[in-house]
């Protein structure tokens, strides 16, 4: 409590929070994968002195950084980053974009659920009923369907917008090719990169496929008001997938794209495999 104390004289507070290197590696499984609870009281106290807190997450899995049902955001600190690596320009990374000397770069490589409740698992969006009188329907009654941070989640000290998905032709020869194009643009004030990933959907397979699969990605640097199409190749190898007859091959049918800057915020189009 002493050292908070002193951090009311601060401008803004960095907390190094999360597991130890015995806590997460093989052989280390734990029951909860929340943040331990004697540094959840030191940042209970480092938000009670006003200041910004920015949490710097040491740690193998994602955690579930959410203590209460009544919000679906993370509270423990306004700004987190991850030094996952522990690696030295890890921690130059953090300081850099902290004090806003460098913009963020890296999206997340995996999901973040909101509690420990609940399993990242794959399921149709398609099939969750969001507002229904019926109380039997696949959804959480008391919190939002949906993680906390989904894929490729990532943050900008500048902002992004995409344009719908235009497709080169809506059909699709197995020896061709079709082209998913997108624009995007910095609408914020500071230049910044991003990465726009595009996710592939066979939605008339023989067999269950992937909700949304990571089939490309490329990261752009933009200034201020700048704009730049983004394109992506699609050929017969992006949609093959081992059959039942365990055989490798694409199936003809309906093939969804889907481009963003994560795997919730997209823009969705649409072409078939002849």
């Amino acid at each position: 409590m002493r050292r908070c104390r002193r951090r009311k004289q601060a401008d803004v507070v960095v907390a190094v929070v999360g597991e130890s290197q015995g806590m997460a590696h093989e052989a280390s499984s734990r029951t909860n994968i929340t943040i331990p609870q004697s540094q959840r009281d030191l940042i209970t106290a480092l938000k009670a002195t006003g200041k910004p807190l920015v949490l710097v997450l040491m740690n193998g899995r994602p955690l579930a950084l959410v203590k209460r049902r009544s919000t679906s955001r993370c509270d423990s600190g306004d700004l987190v980053c991850r030094d996952g690596r522990r690696q030295r320009h890890c921690r130059c990374c953090c300081l850099a974009i902290t004090t806003r000397q460098a913009n963020c770069r890296s999206p997340s490589r995996v999901r973040w659920d909101k509690f420990r409740s609940i399993i990242a698992i794959s399921i149709r969006d398609a099939r969750i009923i969001l507002k229904s009188q019926n109380k039997y329907t696949s959804r959480y009654f008391d919190e939002a369907n949906g993680p906390l941070y989904p894929f490729g989640y990532g943050l900008s000290y500048t902002t992004f917008t995409v344009s719908d998905v235009t497709l080169s032709s809506p059909t699709m020869q197995r020896d061709g090719k079709v082209t998913a194009s997108v624009e995007v643009t910095n609408t914020g004030k500071r230049e910044g990169e991003t990465v726009i990933q595009m996710y592939l959907q066979d939605v008339t397979a023989s067999m269950s496929r992937p909700v949304k699969q990571l089939k490309g990605f490329e990261k752009i640097t933009l200034k201020p008001g700048e704009r730049k199409t983004v394109s992506f190749p699609i050929d017969i190898e992006a949609l093959k997938f081992w059959n039942q007859q365990m055989k490798y091959d694409a199936e003809p049918g309906k093939f969804n794209v889907f481009i963003g800057v994560d795997s919730a915020r997209v823009k969705q189009g649409s072409f078939e495999l002849l």
